[in-house]
């Protein structure tokens, strides 16, 4: 995967914010904006706002500009430049790189955005030059990336592996994808909140259940969080649930990937109880004894920006995909 000379658009796409920036190859970001996605007005709106910020920034700059890698939180064709299904921003089937192509006089690649975040960690994280590499993200859902013999595993249309989806509990919460248990409805900011709510009205005890109604409005991850920390029983339960569950994924990942490396991203992996020896503990528990301890699993280094970086990766660097 060598190194191309240049600079290149990164867009992250999500459901609540577009990020967009000029980046070296060095994963160096020049300049960035980042504004609403207003993913209600329609897909034709939103690929205006890219085609937009895509101009501004390609104008703000002498340097020659390779493309633009544009990051989409769902299905795409990688090879054809659709997007095939983005749930989140209500978006089926779009010819997107035909569009941004001629919009911007710059050549257009996409990208799933856990394949984005990805990339940008491992090539400017801490997953930088491992031959097989699993990036997770935690937020609204579980996404995942697979480096697997230095190569992007895109899988046969581009969105690769969606570890989110492998079922932990069969008779479990029904999950966006129409299957029941899996992994995303338990780890995720969503599966954290809904069963904090599902044992409200179980533990009248808890400071947590006498500050919030039985339904749990305004409850957020971050306060269960907090609430751990000061003592609260209920948040407790959900808490080492959740690194319970967290670690069982792991494992199942460990055990069929064989990978060097794991980072653990999104807005849930910042809680510092996700990165404890408890979880370490229960992975290592439940993975194959000759690989006991040898998978480091660490914060994901690149944050905020991980999916922009990532997605101008495809144009600074030679990526080969399986």
């Amino acid at each position: 995967m060598k190194k191309k000379n240049g600079l290149a658009l990164g867009v992250d796409v999500g459901g609540t914010r577009i990020k967009a920036g000029l980046v070296d190859n060095e994963g160096r970001i020049l300049k960035s904006q980042v504004i609403p996605t207003q993913r209600e007005k329609g897909a034709e709106y939103v690929l205006k706002q890219i085609e937009n910020l895509s101009n501004e920034l390609s104008k703000s700059t002498a340097e020659k500009i390779l493309g633009v890698g544009l990051a989409l939180p769902g299905e795409v064709d990688n090879q054809r430049g659709y997007c095939l299904y983005c749930p989140n921003l209500k978006w089926g089937k779009l010819e997107v790189s035909k569009y941004l192509t001629k919009a911007t006089g710059l050549p257009v690649k996409l990208v799933n955005d856990a394949n984005a975040a990805c990339l940008g960690e491992y090539f400017y994280g801490g997953g930088k030059g491992v031959p097989t590499f699993l990036s997770i993200t935690l937020g609204t859902g579980v996404g995942s990336g697979l480096i697997l013999a230095q190569r992007l595993c895109t899988g046969r249309f581009g969105s690769g592996v969606e570890a989110g989806h492998m079922v932990i509990e069969p008779n479990g919460y029904p999950c966006a994808c129409g299957r029941r248990g899996c992994w995303e409805t338990l780890v995720s900011g969503p599966g954290i909140i809904r069963r904090a709510k599902a044992k409200l009205k179980k533990m009248s005890e808890s400071k947590l259940a006498r500050g919030f109604s039985p339904e749990g409005q305004g409850l957020t991850p971050e306060i269960i969080f907090q609430a751990f920390r000061d003592g609260d029983p209920l948040a407790r339960v959900v808490v080492e649930e959740t690194i319970f569950y967290l670690a069982v994924g792991l494992a199942n990942l460990i055990n069929l990937f064989n990978p060097y490396k794991i980072s653990l991203g999104g807005g849930v992996a910042e809680a510092e109880e996700i990165m404890c020896s408890q979880l370490m503990e229960q992975v290592n528990n439940n993975v194959f004894p000759t690989i006991r301890g040898k998978v480091e699993i660490f914060k994901a280094r690149q944050g905020y920006y991980g999916g922009l970086v990532g997605a101008a990766s495809l144009w600074l660097h030679k990526i080969e995909t399986i």
